[in-house]
C-alpha cells in the first residue's frame, strides 16, 4: 500500500471547524518545512467511494495497538504514525503533548469533537 507518512510530532494543529463554514482537518509541517493540510470533509468522501461505507462521517482507520491513523486524502493516503519520543520544537505549536499512548488518543478525541470518525482496526 502507497502512502505518505507523517509523523505525530509534525502535527502543527488541528482544525476543529468550530466556525460556520470552516473546514475540519490537520495541519502538519513536512521535512522542507512546507505547510500541508489533511481535510476530514474530502477524507469522507474518498473513504465511501472506496468502501461503500454508509456513513458520511468516517475519514480513515486506525489501529491503536500499533498506534497509527491511516486517512483517505485524495490520491494518496496519509498515515500518521506516533513516535516513541516527543521532541519539543520551541518555535513551532503542537496540539499533541505526552506520552506516545496520550497523543494518540488525544488525536482521536479530537477528531471525534469535529463529528468525524475513524474505524478501528486493532
Amino acid at each position: 500500500m502507497n502512502f505518505i507518512i507523517v509523523r505525530d510530532t509534525d502535527i502543527v494543529a488541528v482544525n476543529r471547524g468550530k466556525k460556520e463554514n470552516e473546514s475540519s482537518g490537520i495541519i502538519y509541517r513536512d521535512n522542507t518545512g512546507s505547510l500541508h493540510e489533511i481535510d476530514f470533509h474530502t477524507c469522507a468522501l474518498n473513504y465511501k467511494a472506496e468502501h461503500n461505507y454508509a456513513s458520511d462521517y468516517c475519514i480513515g482507520e486506525r489501529k491503536s495497538d500499533e498506534m497509527y491513523f491511516l486517512f483517505y486524502t485524495s490520491g494518496i493516503k496519509t498515515k500518521v504514525v506516533f513516535q516513541k519520543h516527543y521532541v519539543v520544537d520551541p518555535f513551532c505549536f503542537h496540539p499533541l503533548k505526552g506520552s506516545k499512548a496520550s497523543r494518540f488518543h488525544s488525536l482521536q478525541e479530537l477528531i471525534c469533537e469535529t463529528n468525524f470518525s475513524t474505524c478501528d482496526l486493532s
